[in-house]
């Protein structure tokens, strides 16, 4: 079972996914007790899921340990365990400012937070400390952790516009990315290394990322792969199964 729901303080949305079992289930419901309103339910598998690439990054706490999710370029298989896993996804180009890192260097890997962040670790998380090892406390333990670093990491508006603008999905027709670098006053080299500094690639790979998403969102809300393919601006189906090949597999 997966759940998430909006945090818009944080540009980002809190998930977790929880194996099937009722244990999990019974500490999941104590978590929407706690008025966290999810939205519907997603099947998981409790031992490995297939993550797709949606241009983001995520904290997750797994074993107690606050890791960084880099953004994936392609698909990969994540081999979870039978505990419920909780993660905070920001919006494309959030947390790498919050981090005062590049997303190139976390880009397709999974790092400690403590190896980024070092000694602020102690100052930012450590009303999280010993509550970790329920959906709750992982849950309290991410909210507070994102919030120190939200206090002390000041916000440039560039990344989530250029992320916006390339976008069928907030911006239709999504701009190119010749139109974008046109916008923000940059010449196709500066957009190529900003992107990869605030994304972890280049503005062709998040853009093509972007569209193919928003078919994605189409297709399950039971658009045929056809109608899908046009509204968002593939040549046809075809071009869309390309994509996704080259995506996912």
């Amino acid at each position: 079972m997966y759940r998430e729901t909006r945090i818009p303080y944080l540009h980002a949305n809190l998930w977790v996914s929880v194996p099937d079992k009722a244990d999990s289930l019974a500490e999941a419901a104590d978590l929407d007790r706690r008025d966290l309103a999810f939205g519907p339910d997603a099947v998981h598998s409790p031992t490995s899921s297939l993550i797709v690439p949606d241009g983001c990054m995520d904290l997750i706490v797994i074993d107690s340990q606050i890791l960084i999710a880099g953004a994936d370029s392609t698909a990969r298989r994540f081999h979870g365990s039978a505990a419920p896993t909780v993660g905070l996804r920001f919006d494309s180009g959030v947390l790498p400012q919050l981090l005062t890192t590049s997303a190139r260097e976390l880009a397709d890997r999974v790092t400690p937070l403590d190896a980024v962040i070092g000694g602020r670790r102690a100052d930012i998380g450590n009303g999280g400390q010993g509550r970790a090892a329920s959906v709750t406390g992982a849950s309290r333990v991410l909210l507070d952790t994102a919030g120190g670093l939200t206090d002390r990491a000041p916000m440039d508006p560039r990344p989530m516009a250029l992320a916006r603008a390339l976008d069928v999905r907030s911006s239709s027709p999504a701009q190119t990315v010749t139109e974008a670098a046109a916008e923000f006053a940059y010449s196709p080299r500066q957009l190529r290394r900003l992107s990869a500094e605030w994304f972890g690639y280049g503005p062709k790979h998040l853009a093509k990322i972007l569209r193919w998403q928003a078919a994605r969102d189409l297709i399950d809300v039971g658009r045929s792969r056809t109608a899908a393919a046009a509204e968002v601006g593939y040549a046809d189906a075809a071009h869309l199964r390309r994509d996704e090949r080259s995506l996912i597999g």
